[in-house]
């Protein structure tokens, strides 16, 4: 019992003594509770200020912020309104004193709330992986909504992209990357989905910003669309002034990436206001945070502008991938009408892997159409007429063409369109275009054949850094979209160009003249190409085209070709690829009827010739060409 009263008595003795002594402490420990208060509100202000520059990222990329985060940032803000008060409260207690020390109750108090609130901030804690992650992924609504307007798609070729794309942008020595394709394979969308992924991971970068550039370049809409990115607002007009506001307040961004969308030349990064230097000569104007990532239908815009090792090139979708997007563009009611599955197939392949045409024709067509519709666009596809499908011309052929209104000089251009006189998908010889080029003097400055073939090389690598033109599995051959052809035999039909390509292929496409009608054209016509054709009378009953400059007979059949070929008085480009000359050679008549005096280049390729005396002598109604081949003949 006394043992039980002595512990009693101990104890309301320790605890008014412990007291006293916490009390005191205020008093005692005064400087160092204001200035651990010092201390931890200068951490938690730098960790708010790392947290607020992902938010404000997150959503600028339209992305939504967690609650917890949210929550985080508003108790920050409670303890910095708190601080504010006592911060307020010394000021006036001071006043009071006239700039003495405060009295010991006020030490006390001070103290006392100092010590509190740093607690408060300890025991304020994010947690690490909410840091690195402070939003969540947009809804799957703004990514289907991508998807079905752009192209886009979840596709195991895209992801490959993707991911190369984001280990560059991770390689601290990777300070400019490229993404080149063509007009509509989808660069920006593939630029779009790379942000996502970009925002709310692990924050590679503090600010990321977009802006399109176009074939049309303003500085100033530029200027003012990395501005907004960075909730900046000009007040200036002249160009200069924005671009050294603009340089300032991107050396703020710890790391920053820079998204120039569309690039069809040369920028000079400091007009913009963007500190970045192409090359190892760094400055103190040169910000190491910054990275660009550009996109364009040009490669050597990529390199030219620095991108070196870090240049990707997008490709065609896939067979597989095209069906689904096709068939997601048309809808899932397409899976029920069985009519029209096999239709659509072919619609979609006829699109080639191109996105942007895949896109177009799907949101055209419509299960409820009909299957004569549908029938009738497949058609269309494969005789190089899609323009009459809605929203081809506006979408596919605009973007296309604008590649090519862009090249620059009528040497390139020419050469893009001799491409266009071979069939959907072939292997064209360079040598072809060598000959062709030769025989119409299209070529300036060129005095020998070596000339010819080196500037055409040259032009066919220019096409295809712009990925007007593609690679060949077959040497020394070249290659061209099938979409792409089209749009190079719409732009041929025209004036000046006058072209005519006829082509039956293994599908049966084929049948009339694209974009020509030879009852009110044929008097302007410069070059026709017949492939897999029936020379028949609807085509060449009475062949008179006094301008025609190129004929090409590819692996067409007739054996009477001197009842047609008549009245060309200005051929200098005359070829049969695959054909049985045998009894043209071997009859009285001429080929050319004699009336040619400019024909310059003469190709009997893979030809059915017969009796080598015919040939000599047949040789010689050609009148006096200076470029003869008979190669595989």
């Amino acid at each position: 019992m006394e043992d039980i009263g002595t512990s009693i008595a101990s104890k309301i003795v320790e605890e008014p003594v412990a007291l006293i002594g916490r009390q005191l402490s205020y008093l005692i420990y005064y400087d160092s509770n204001i200035k651990s208060l010092t201390d931890v509100l200068k951490k938690l202000d730098d960790k708010k200020n790392d947290v607020q520059r992902s938010v404000d990222a997150a959503k600028r990329n339209g992305a939504t912020i967690k609650d917890q985060v949210q929550s985080w940032l508003e108790d920050v803000n409670k303890i910095f309104r708190k601080v504010k008060e006592l911060e307020n409260e010394v000021y006036m207690k001071r006043q009071c004193l006239y700039g003495l020390c405060p009295s010991l109750k006020s030490r006390y108090s001070l103290s006392r709330k100092a010590k509190k609130i740093a607690q408060c901030v300890l025991d304020l804690k994010l947690d690490q992986e909410l840091s690195n992650n402070v939003a969540n992924p947009s809804p799957l609504q703004q990514i289907g909504s991508i998807i079905s307007s752009e192209g886009f798609k979840g596709f195991e070729s895209r992801k490959a992209y993707m991911n190369d794309v984001l280990i560059a942008l991770r390689n601290e020595k990777s300070r400019i990357i490229g993404i080149c394709g063509m007009g509509g394979w989808g660069k920006t969308t593939m630029v779009r989905e790379i942000i996502n992924r970009l925002k709310g991971t692990n924050q590679l970068f503090d600010d990321v910003v977009m802006a399109t550039v176009s074939a049309t370049v303003n500085i100033k809409t530029i200027q003012t669309e990395i501005a907004e990115s960075l909730d900046m607002k000009f007040v200036e007009e002249i160009e200069s002034r924005r671009a050294e506001k603009l340089h300032m307040r991107i050396k703020e961004s710890k790391r920053i990436l820079i998204i120039l969308d569309d690039v069809w030349s040369e920028l000079k990064f400091e007009a913009i206001g963007i500190p970045f230097v192409v090359g190892p000569n760094y400055t103190n104007q040169v910000h190491e945070g910054c990275k660009i990532l550009l996109t364009s239908r040009d490669e050597g815009v990529c390199k030219v502008m620095g991108c070196k090792d870090d240049i990707f090139r997008v490709q065609a979708l896939n067979e597989k991938e095209a069906w689904e997007l096709f068939r997601a563009t048309v809808g899932e009611s397409l899976d029920n009408n069985l009519d029209l599955l096999h239709t659509a197939k072919l619609i979609a392949d006829e699109c080639k892997g191109l996105p942007i045409a895949i896109i177009t024709v799907g949101k055209a067509l419509l299960p409820s159409n009909g299957k004569h519709e549908w029938i009738t666009a497949l058609q269309e596809l494969k005789n190089s007429l899609p323009e009459n499908i809605l929203g081809m011309e506006h979408s596919v052929y605009s973007c296309i063409k604008l590649s090519y209104d862009k090249l620059n000089s009528g040497e390139v251009k020419s050469c893009f369109l001799l491409c266009c006189l071979f069939p959907e998908d072939y292997d064209v010889p360079i040598e072809y275009l060598v000959r062709y080029g030769l025989g119409r003097a299209i070529f300036r400055n060129t005095n020998t054949v070596e000339d010819v073939r080196n500037k055409v090389h040259s032009l066919v690598e220019n096409l295809k850094r712009r990925f007007l033109l593609l690679d060949s599995e077959k040497e020394e051959c070249i290659k061209m979209h099938d979409i792409v052809r089209d749009v190079a035999i719409s732009i041929a039909s025209k004036d000046p160009h006058r072209f005519m390509v006829r082509s039956f292929d293994a599908k049966g496409g084929g049948g009339g003249w694209p974009g020509v009608q030879k009852a009110t054209n044929q008097e302007h016509c410069s070059a026709i190409s017949l492939i897999d054709a029936k020379l028949d009378e609807d085509i060449t009953d009475g062949l008179d085209y006094p301008k025609l400059e190129l004929l090409q007979l590819k692996n067409s059949s007739n054996s009477e070709y001197s009842n047609h070929f008549r009245r060309l008085k200005e051929l200098k480009v005359l070829a049969f690829l695959g054909m049985d000359m045998s009894s043209c050679l071997a009859s009285n008549r001429t080929l050319a009827h004699g009336e040619s005096k400019y024909l310059h280049t003469l190709c009997l390729e893979d030809c059915k010739l017969g009796d080598i005396s015919h040939v000599i002598g047949g040789l010689g109604k050609f009148g006096d060409p200076q470029l003869c081949s008979l190669s595989n003949s």
